[in-house]
């Protein structure tokens, strides 16, 4: 966890009148399905389920410039092709990292394997 979250969690417990943080009552949730759904009803979110969590960790991670192979460990896959089908850059996102470009300022050249100079290509 993070500290925003267990930040969030702390708070929440201080406020809470039993022990368990996500209960209004003396005793946990019996089934955390039911938590989300009535969660997911009261915010009126539709169409995002439980599991799309992952997809949203594992994306803002790679969004934030975490490599593959960490966002693997950190989601458990075995393999990085499971990780990669996790990491959904948003088209914002694609969009401002393209825009990178704007702020590089080195002259690219590529020059011809002999030295014949006039086939040099300067990209300007």
């Amino acid at each position: 966890m993070n500290k925003k979250l267990t930040d969030t969690l702390e708070g929440a417990k201080k406020v809470s009148k039993s022990e368990y943080v996500f209960s209004e009552k003396e005793e946990p949730y019996g089934d955390v399905k039911t938590g989300w759904w009535t969660a997911l009803k009261n915010a009126k979110i539709e169409n995002f389920t439980f599991h799309g969590l992952r997809h949203t960790f594992g994306s803002r991670l790679g969004m934030a410039g975490v490599d593959l192979r960490t966002i693997k460990e950190l989601m458990g896959h075995k393999d990085i092709k499971m990780t990669m089908r996790y990491s959904h850059p948003t088209p914002e996102h694609m969009k401002n990292t393209v825009k990178v470009l704007d702020r590089v300022t080195t002259i690219f050249t590529t020059e011809a394997k002999t030295p014949d100079f006039d086939k040099v290509v300067n990209m300007r």
